[in-house]
């Protein structure tokens, strides 16, 4: 039983640097990357929207770690859950702090004469994808 998961620990792990030297082959990457909790589709120079980061400034570089899957044109990494660190090299620099147009919300009970709007805007951070390396 141990060495069968030996094995298939060892097949992996040389699965997975096969594909590398597959994915650095090629030219153009993407990711699939997790950032504050959601996966977005990223490739350089992308320009990303999230809900506020608040402990990051305008001019920030954030290295992002939890990549899902990495993979070009014709090759595909899938982590389970994430891809190893050492395998990617992926930076984004935090362009701007800014706010969603103004969406009125209005809660209204029948019969009662009740009726209320209220307003608000959603705070974003806009991330730009400088780099996606495979190492």
């Amino acid at each position: 039983m141990i060495d069968t998961l030996q094995r298939q620990v060892q097949t992996s792990a040389y699965d997975t640097t096969a594909t590398v030297q597959k994915l650095r082959d090629q030219l153009r990457y993407y990711a699939v990357a997790e950032i504050a909790g959601r996966p977005f589709l990223i490739t350089k120079n992308d320009k990303v929207i999230v809900n506020r980061l608040k402990d990051v400034k305008v001019g920030d570089v954030l290295k992002l770690d939890k990549v899902r899957e990495l993979g070009s044109k014709d090759y595909t990494l899938k982590g389970s859950p994430y891809v190893p660190e050492n395998v990617f090299n992926i930076n984004a620099t935090v362009i701007e702090h800014t706010k969603s147009k103004l969406i009125q919300i209005v809660k209204k009970k029948r019969r009662k004469n009740y009726k209320r709007t209220i307003e608000h805007k959603q705070t974003h951070t806009v991330l730009r994808i400088s780099n996606v390396d495979v190492l």
